[in-house]
């Protein structure tokens, strides 16, 4: 089986998509598979140029030429996106012709451009929908619903679903959004795969363990309730920096902040208006010390603007899973994360504005550590039963198995038409 895999970020990229997507073509190349990446050559905060091709364990990386102004603004964002479409369709014209596209749904309408050249040079489709467009654009207020543009893109995403071989989600309630864009004879063709962490690099902290990550950055004897990713627009921000300033005489209680995007802004300018000396924030922190840094936190906060849910899945939650940390879910309690959280009792569930629940259920965790730690057990008891890395590679496997049978039965169909059988009489 020969993969191509088209995403605007990959290896070294920090983003949690990228780490995804080059996890699954890691797990596949040592599985027997073929895999080729296309991808941009700039970063997701934008700056930094990669190689136009490289080779990592096995994957071939091809970079298309693109601008890399990074998710700062919206102009630079989008030049972004429009120098990537024309970048990933030169390169997908030239690169050998794969078996399957495995093409995710971001930038907006990259699909398209997979599913055209896709069917021009003879390769199945796969679509894997992170998000959810225009929808999550419309949620978060960033476009009209009515508008013509929206309503064109929506029109366009339809179809280029409606069209794909196969599509993958994340989630039973991303399912349920997605079903209603597509006829109901293409609803057997979506396939519900969750994101996941690796169990073998993140695993909970041993009770004799010694972490340097709280020694380093004062955290030590504290109560840590962590935020660590990408600081987008999907996320709801106001109930944690409320619950912060509600505890702020609480020097047992600190919040971190670990990561960067467009709602960085806005965490350091509550802190500077309210004078908060209870949050702390930090860069990225290196691939390798991911675990170090997500064990150091006592609770972990997940957090899901109103509206999103099914549009959107914080990536986040698996890794906190692994480590066998708590999670606090802020947010629509609709969405599959706060549905994951009650019904496997491995944190708690927080709606949107509730800022005094939020203080509540930190302060009897701090005083109650026992507590936090048997939830942080139950986390790690999910991750190992549904989300570790390599039950999900297998599951992708099935998917692409499934898409292939079926250009196989169309093939012997088409076969069967060209070439009918004639009965003896």
């Amino acid at each position: 089986m020969r993969v191509l895999i088209v995403h605007q970020f990959f290896y070294p990229d920090h983003s949690a998509v990228s780490q995804l997507m080059t996890d699954l073509a890691e797990s596949l190349v040592e599985r027997g598979v073929t895999v080729t990446a296309i991808a941009g050559r700039g970063t997701y905060n934008g700056g930094a140029r990669l190689s136009r091709r490289e080779e990592h364990k096995g994957i071939r990386i091809e970079r298309a030429w693109t601008t890399s102004f990074g998710k700062r603004t919206l102009r630079g964002r989008l030049c972004d996106y429009l120098s990537f479409y024309v970048g990933a369709t030169w390169k997908l014209m030239r690169v050998p012709r794969h078996d399957i596209v495995l093409v995710l749904t971001q930038p907006p309408l990259i699909g398209l451009i997979g599913l055209v050249v896709g069917r021009l040079r003879r390769m199945r489709v796969v679509a894997l929908v992170q998000d959810i467009y225009p929808d999550v654009a419309v949620a978060v207020g960033a476009v009209r619903p009515d508008s013509f543009s929206t309503r064109f893109l929506d029109w366009l995403n339809r179809r280029s679903l409606q069209a794909t071989d196969r599509i993958i989600v994340l989630s039973e309630c991303m399912h349920d959004r997605i079903t209603p864009k597509i006829s109901a004879a293409r609803a057997g063709r979506i396939d519900v795969i969750h994101n996941w962490a690796d169990g073998r690099a993140i695993y909970p902290r041993a009770a004799n363990e010694n972490n340097r990550f709280p020694d380093e950055h004062g955290l030590q004897g504290r109560f840590v309730v962590m935020f660590s990713g990408n600081l987008g627009v999907v996320n709801e921000f106001r109930t944690v920096l409320e619950a912060a300033e509600i505890l702020r005489a609480r020097a047992d209680i600190v919040f971190l902040f670990i990561g960067d995007g467009v709602r960085a802004g806005e965490i350091r300018r509550f802190i500077d208006e309210h004078r908060l000396e209870n949050i702390l924030t930090m860069p990225y922190q290196p691939r390798a010390e991911l675990r170090q840094s997500l064990i150091a936190g006592d609770a972990h906060l997940v957090t899901l603007a109103e509206g999103l849910a099914g549009l959107s899945v914080p990536s986040k939650t698996y890794a906190i899973l692994a480590a066998g940390r708590p999670i606090l879910f802020v947010g629509d309690a609709n969405s599959s994360i706060a549905k994951l959280v009650d019904q496997n009792n491995c944190g708690a569930m927080v709606s949107t504005g509730d800022s005094k629940k939020l203080a509540n259920v930190i302060s009897e965790w701090a005083a109650r550590p026992e507590l936090a730690e048997e939830l942080g057990a139950n986390a790690r008891a999910l991750f190992d039963a549904a989300f570790e890395r390599q039950r999900a590679v297998t599951a992708y496997q099935k998917s692409f198995d499934r898409c292939l049978q079926t250009e196989l039965e169309q093939s012997g169909l088409a076969q069967t038409e060209s070439h009918p059988v004639r009965l003896k009489t």
